[in-house]
């Protein structure tokens, strides 16, 4: 169900598409506006063996909350195992000048594939479309907070905020799956002082 934005009461603040980063070692950043996610984990066999019934699987597993964030017209996915963050995807307006090494421009329609290990997930996806609009900013817009709506797997997991001053400053996000195995998201960030919308969709895998 499409819910309207939450208004912010905060300037709009980041400069353009041009200027986004994709970084996956930046820390927290402190959020606008957040929504938590449960994510299913599978319990690991173990050596335990009771009786005769043979190996048992183990009592307890890490429970896992993906948290996505908006930060301005950006936004942070962070992954968590309890009070530990095991993974944070920052796609945000960072500066040329700042700490993190890792920051790399978002290769615009192009898949990039980063390996690592995340709470047993050991692949990360990202593409990032760049769409210029030449009409109605605001009306396309909301066709954004349509569709992030429409691919969200409940209503509870859309997040959406709007920004004053810039109609059509709208910052989105996604939960589009989340199991034991995969886990994605996407978001939808619009620039309305430049007439451009930038369009994210992210994974996280397990190895096969």
């Amino acid at each position: 169900m499409l819910t309207l934005p939450r208004p912010l009461d905060v300037p709009f603040t980041d400069t353009s598409a041009e200027a986004l980063r994709l970084s996956l070692d930046h820390g927290r950043i402190a959020p606008l506006a957040s929504r938590n996610v449960h994510v299913p984990t599978v319990a690991a066999p173990t050596d335990t063996v009771i009786a005769d019934t043979g190996p048992t699987l183990a009592e307890a597993t890490p429970e896992l909350t993906l948290t996505l964030t908006v930060i301005g017209s950006s936004h942070q996915a962070v992954l968590s195992t309890g009070p530990t963050d095991v993974f944070i995807e920052t796609f945000a307006c960072l500066g040329e000048d700042g700490d993190d090494s890792s920051q790399t421009r978002p290769r615009w329609d192009r898949e990039d594939i980063r390996h690592g290990r995340w709470a047993g997930f050991t692949e990360h996806r990202f593409t990032a479309t760049r769409t210029h609009v030449s009409g109605d900013f605001p009306t396309a817009a909301a066709e954004v907070l349509a569709v992030g709506a429409d691919r969200a797997l409940t209503a509870d997991d859309h997040l959406s905020v709007a920004f004053p001053g810039q109609p059509g400053a709208l910052t989105a996000l996604s939960l589009t799956a989340a199991g034991p195995e995969r886990i994605a998201w996407q978001s939808w960030h619009c620039y309305p002082q430049h007439g451009e919308i930038v369009h994210s969709s992210s994974e996280l895998r397990r190895s096969t």
